[in-house]
């Protein structure tokens, strides 16, 4: 048997999410607070891998939620507060990913570290090893892209950042992503939880971590429909501001930018796109549904998701895994 802890863990996880070795009630967790950061690894000789999870949402908050698949199967979600996630296996070798799947608004992931924190895994035999590397795609966005409201409008139950858009789409290209987004940010406004604007999040995890960047093959950016009411010129400059910041932190990384899903800012963003030699993902006749107007469920996500691997695809193909 081995218990493997989060400065085990952390050694890959940082390929598949901004995660870090945070300490939370004197225990070190492996920590992360967004969503659609996830862990993939392979397990041999294992008949039993147990995943212990701090249920660390607020306390006005439901369960956080956990996502986890084997061998790239069906998605099974579990709450955080069962403290225990059992995966059963049979001694052969498995692919197992382990995903934060479903937290809420009011969660203070920014100052009060209620974000998502994994204590250790558990194996009766056998070892974990890291998963082998495929190219990393970098999203970049708001809810939509964080996974929010995909099946329904109760908060973490029906989010599925495992089944969103950007999931989908990793899927299909059958490539590690990492998901930079918070619930209603923009390049203006403020996300919730106390994350502030994008600029800002981009380079942080919390207020008192920051985030190394790691060395993607590609970014998407999704953003601009939360900032729809701030004045047209504000929104120029700040945008574009946050394009030069991305390219700089990630020089050596093509960037495709996607006009948001609501068409908000869609001449402007293509303009800024366009000034900065950005690849330009056009979305308005992708047949998208929603939940509620805004966020696509789970039906638009899929299309979403197969639509934007297609234009992502050309992208990819001239660049190796790092």
């Amino acid at each position: 048997m081995k218990n493997y802890q989060p400065t085990d863990l952390i050694k890959f996880a940082s390929r598949t999410g901004r995660w870090t070795v945070k300490k939370i009630n004197n225990m070190p967790t492996l920590y992360t607070t967004n969503l659609g950061s996830y862990l993939r690894f392979k397990v041999s000789n294992a008949k039993k891998c147990q995943i212990t999870v701090l249920p660390n949402q607020d306390s006005l908050s439901p369960s956080q939620v956990f996502a986890f698949r084997i061998d790239g199967g069906k998605w099974q979600r579990a709450q955080a507060s069962l403290e225990k996630i059992d995966i059963p296996l049979d001694s052969i070798l498995h692919t197992i990913e382990i995903m934060a799947a479903g937290n809420s608004d009011i969660d203070e992931v920014w100052q009060g570290n209620e974000g998502f924190a994994i204590k250790n895994i558990y194996l009766d035999n056998g070892a974990i090893m890291a998963a082998p590397q495929r190219p990393v795609v970098n999203f970049i966005g708001d809810s939509i892209t964080a996974g929010c409201w995909v099946v329904g409008n109760h908060p973490a139950a029906d989010y599925r950042p495992e089944t969103n858009y950007a999931g989908i789409c990793a899927d299909l290209l059958n490539v590690d992503s990492v998901r930079i987004a918070y619930s209603a940010g923009g390049v203006l406004r403020p996300a919730t939880g106390g994350v502030p604007t994008a600029d800002v999040f981009l380079g942080k995890i919390d207020n008192q971590t920051l985030w190394t960047p790691n060395h993607p093959d590609l970014n998407v950016i999704n953003l601009g429909v939360n900032d729809r009411r701030f004045p047209l010129t504000q929104f120029i400059a700040a945008f574009d501001l946050f394009i030069q910041q991305v390219k700089l932190t990630f020089p050596h990384a093509p960037l495709a930018i996607m006009i948001p899903f609501s068409q908000t800012f869609a001449s402007a963003i293509r303009t800024i796109a366009t000034k900065h030699n950005c690849s330009i993902i056009e979305t308005k006749t992708w047949h998208h549904s929603f939940t509620d107007g805004l966020h696509p469920d789970q039906a638009g996500a899929i299309t979403e998701g197969k639509m934007l691997a297609q234009a992502l695809q050309p992208l990819l193909s001239q660049f190796s895994v790092q």
